[in-house]
């Protein structure tokens, strides 16, 4: 987890946030933000649900557990964002069905 407090930072500075205005978001202290971003502490999972879902990833990126753009939907509204996440789920439905179609001619 020792991506964790950068890429929190990165995030944050991103969004031209102070470590005190960011702390009110979440309800913590500014040091605490600081603990996290130094990787001292971690945040608990019900804050860190928060965080991702204020920068609209998810807890695994956040965590710098995987390498997707943390940015996709920087200046999106919640409507284009779920917009999106329907012709994903759309595409991932036509793709099996095109695979298992494909699959059955063989």
């Amino acid at each position: 987890m020792e991506r964790f407090g950068a890429k929190l930072r990165q995030l944050r500075e991103d969004r031209g946030m102070t470590q005190k205005e960011f702390a009110s978001l979440f309800e913590v202290n500014r040091a605490t933000i600081g603990h996290y971003e130094s990787n001292i502490s971690y945040p608990s999972a019900d804050v860190l649900v928060k965080m991702a879902n204020y920068f609209h990833i998810t807890v695994d990126q956040l965590l710098g557990r995987t390498t997707a753009d943390p940015n996709l939907f920087e200046g999106l509204t919640e409507e284009q964002i779920d917009s999106l996440e329907e012709i994903v789920r759309q595409y991932r439905i036509l793709n099996s069905k095109l695979s298992k179609e494909g699959n059955k001619s063989e």
